[in-house]
C-alpha cells in the first residue's frame, strides 16, 4: 500500500467517524490530527494530496493530460526501464 492509499483510507475513516461535521469543520479536524508524525516527506505530501482531492477536487491537476506514455524503447534509452530476462 502507498502513502497515498493510506492517506485516502485515513480520510475515509474520518469522514465516516464524524458525520455531524460540516466540510469546513472536517477539514480543520483533519488538519489538526495529522496521523504520521512529522509534517514532511512523502507521507505528508500524500496526505495533503488526499485532503486536496476530497476538499478541493477542482485544484487537482490532470495526470498526463494530452501526453502519450513513452514506449519501452524510449524508457530504456533514458535508463528508466530495466528489461528482465
Amino acid at each position: 500500500m502507498s502513502w497515498t492509499d493510506d492517506s485516502a483510507e485515513w480520510l475515509q475513516v474520518q469522514i465516516k467517524a464524524h458525520p455531524e461535521m460540516t466540510r469546513a469543520e472536517l477539514r480543520r479536524w483533519c488538519s489538526k490530527n495529522y496521523p504520521w508524525g512529522m509534517r514532511s516527506g512523502w507521507a505528508y505530501k500524500a496526505w495533503l494530496k488526499a485532503l486536496r482531492s476530497y476538499f478541493k477536487p477542482q485544484a487537482m491537476r490532470p495526470v498526463r493530460a494530452g501526453r502519450k506514455e513513452p514506449s519501452p524503447a524510449e524508457l530504456e534509452s533514458r535508463g528508466q526501464l530495466r528489461l528482465i530476462d
